[in-house]
């Protein structure tokens, strides 16, 4: 959304990585909440269309999408209540437990409360 969105620091970092994907340098796996993701928030916007073709062009990026099954539903549940009181959201625990159930560790985000998470590695994006 940075990449596609408004002026931002994070703006020049996110089309370079998406850059890097399309090239086959970088390989990226996300999971179906991420397109919900990006649904939601341009539908918030109210930016008709927008969110749809964003979502299309992650997709023809090669990226592969990782469903959400009953037990990354139950590994989320767990993980939300042990980072609750650390304010991690919901929805980040349930893409840690997708991870986990994909013996994935490593998460491209800006979102500092990721470094709080020991089940994963957060890389920043404008380090890389």
């Amino acid at each position: 959304m940075y990449a596609a969105g408004r002026p931002s620091p994070y703006k020049a970092a996110c089309i370079s990585l998406l850059e890097r994907v399309e090239k086959g340098e970088v390989k990226a796996v996300i999971d179906v909440e991420v397109i919900q993701e990006i649904l939601y928030r341009f539908f918030r916007l109210s930016l008709s269309g927008g969110g749809e073709e964003l979502a299309r062009q992650l997709l023809r990026l090669g990226v592969v999408v990782l469903p959400i099954t009953r037990s990354d539903i139950e590994a989320g549940l767990d993980l939300h209540e042990r980072y609750a009181s650390r304010r991690i959201p919901p929805r980040d625990t349930l893409h840690v437990a997708v991870m986990q159930n994909n013996d994935l560790r490593k998460i491209l985000s800006f979102d500092k409360h990721f470094d709080a998470i020991e089940e994963v590695e957060r890389i920043d994006p404008l380090k890389m």
